[in-house]
């Protein structure tokens, strides 16, 4: 498996996984008619948007393995005084979850975080209809700080967590000690 800075040239796939992610997790969420005919337009032109004019805090990146598009996550620096880093996206296609590969993402954000010398939190918001992930985000020690009524994508209102990781370096002690316990 190989992780790599995202380029213009995935912004296809990274869309096509975004939106798919949506129609699989969201559809209490979000209506069918949006699920279905409009994430994917939406989710593309959101990414090409992001890769035409990148934010200097924007970090992108994926993962493949045999050339196969397992994943990405994009995430910007010091995106909130008191949170840290938004870890804005993390999707890992269907066929991969459950191998390491967003943890391995995550880790790699955490390792950003450290090299940077940025905020040494992150953050990220989930809607609370995503239970998997819900229960992913607690298991890799991630806290729900509180509970949002949004509506900022879409096209219905739902109820978002911010989950928060206080610590990069605490973060990826405890993911390298899970993953020796294997």
């Amino acid at each position: 498996m190989i992780f790599r800075k995202a380029t213009s040239v995935d912004v296809v796939q990274i869309a096509t996984l975004h939106s798919v992610s949506w129609q699989q997790n969201y559809r209490t969420s979000f209506s069918d008619d949006f699920l279905d005919n409009l994430a994917y337009d939406n989710r593309l032109n959101e990414w090409k948007k992001r890769f035409q004019n990148p934010s200097d805090d924007q970090f992108v990146v994926i993962a493949e393995e045999d050339g196969e598009f397992l994943g990405f996550m994009c995430a910007y620096f010091n995106h909130d005084a008191q949170y840290g880093t938004l870890l804005d996206n993390l999707h890992v296609s269907l066929n991969t979850q459950g191998k390491g590969v967003g943890t391995k993402l995550m880790a790699a954000l955490a390792e950003e975080i450290l090299k940077r010398k940025s905020a040494n939190g992150f953050y990220l918001w989930v809607l609370d209809t995503n239970t998997a992930a819900i229960s992913y985000y607690e298991k890799i020690g991630g806290v729900a700080i509180e509970t949002l009524e949004s509506n900022d994508i879409g096209d219905k209102t739902f109820m978002k967590i911010r989950y928060y990781w206080k610590d990069a370096s605490r973060f990826l002690d405890n993911v390298k000690a899970k993953s020796h316990k294997k």
